[in-house]
């Protein structure tokens, strides 16, 4: 007969409220709706607090925001983050936002072509955000070399 380990309840206890995540609304933004191709896009992933209580966030490493770009690009690629060990405190019906540029290196990884891109933001060991969209657009110097080139295939075939 195998015998059952109790546990103590107190022990259960505290486990549950180590393992309890905050309860944190997350959202991101892009600082613009549309971006000129080769352009860099900051994107803000923030942490709102909607309960009457503070919330505490622990980060086992300099990691704590990260986003997706597209469902493919993870912001995190190629990133060492060492271990810190850090503990966020946000006030009630309060916010704290990550700022995260995907600049020249990220580019290089992973470019933003032509169109409708989307990014969700997630605060690491506390969830996701909905994906909002932006659009990257030729530079004006193109859109008018193309309307150049197009008028002059059309004059060339009549």
């Amino acid at each position: 007969m195998i015998k059952k380990a109790k546990i103590p309840s107190i022990l259960i206890l505290l486990l549950f409220v180590i393992t309890k995540a905050a309860a944190v609304n997350i959202s991101t933004t892009t600082d613009k709706d549309t971006y000129l191709l080769g352009e860099q896009v900051v994107v803000s992933v923030t942490a709102y607090n909607p309960n009457p209580n503070p919330a505490t966030l622990n980060f086992a490493t300099s990691l704590e925001a990260s986003y997706l770009m597209d469902g493919v690009y993870d912001w995190t690629e190629g990133k060492v983050f060492i271990q810190l060990g850090r503990q966020l405190i946000i006030d009630p019906y309060d916010s704290y936002t990550w700022d995260l540029t995907h600049g020249n290196r990220e580019m290089e990884l992973y470019p933003l072509d032509v169109g409708i891109h989307t990014v969700r933001g997630e605060v690491v060991g506390y969830g996701y955000s909905p994906q909002v969209q932006f659009e990257v657009v030729p530079e004006p110097a193109t859109i008018l070399l193309l309307t150049l080139g197009s008028l002059l295939l059309n004059r060339r075939r009549r």
